[in-house]
């Protein structure tokens, strides 16, 4: 993963744990915790304004980087310390698409760069419409059997037979599913050539 990360990126570690963010309302810049929390931290995280929480979520890749913060490729990524926490600048989102079926995913184009990797010999979350792939970025597949996709939406599963590192595009066009069960697939994305798909 450290290859494919400049000087002054990060690579966050905590694998498929929780990750929680807050989004600065006068900028919307969004912060994002820089290792794994406890659902509980984010619960009792006390803000102040013009920070605002705006989620936290289980990571469903083995690994995550980021090159830059939003809008500065030649620069490190940002930290700050927030609540007594260490955040790192990941994120900006462009102001959401409401669902188009009921129950289906909220759609986001999000400025970031954002590098993920998985491990080999591990089955991956892939959804399929009609302009691509999109990868599993936020939550487990527990629930997607009862999931509202987008129209023409198609969830497989791919193994991967060797380590799969993907840089999401900037913008990065996002899927997210919100309640007791956060889910976002994210891209698009190209395939690896060696894996087994499975539909």
């Amino acid at each position: 993963m450290h290859e494919h990360v400049p000087d002054g990126g990060i690579v966050v570690s905590g694998g498929r744990d929780a990750f929680m963010e807050v989004m600065d309302t006068s900028s919307r810049l969004v912060w994002m915790s820089a290792s794994a929390v406890r659902v509980a931290d984010y619960e009792s995280l006390e803000l102040e304004a013009p920070l605002v929480k705006s989620g936290v979520g289980r990571a469903a890749m083995d690994r995550a980087a980021f090159r830059h913060s939003p809008g500065t490729p030649d620069a490190p990524v940002r930290k700050r310390s927030i609540a007594g926490h260490l955040f790192i600048n990941v994120a900006v989102p462009s102001a959401p698409i409401p669902p188009k079926l009921p129950d289906g995913p909220m759609e986001i184009s999000v400025d970031k760069a954002h590098v993920l990797g998985f491990d080999a010999g591990r089955s991956v979350s892939i959804l399929t419409l009609p302009e691509g792939d999109f990868v599993e970025v936020i939550g487990e597949s527990d629930d997607d059997d009862s999931r509202v996709f987008p129209e023409g939406g198609i969830l497989k599963q791919i193994m991967l037979s060797e380590p799969w590192v993907v840089s999401l595009p900037t913008p990065t066009r996002a899927f997210f599913w919100w309640g007791e069960s956060p889910r976002s697939f994210q891209g698009p994305v190209t395939l690896p050539s060696d894996s087994n798909r499975r539909d």
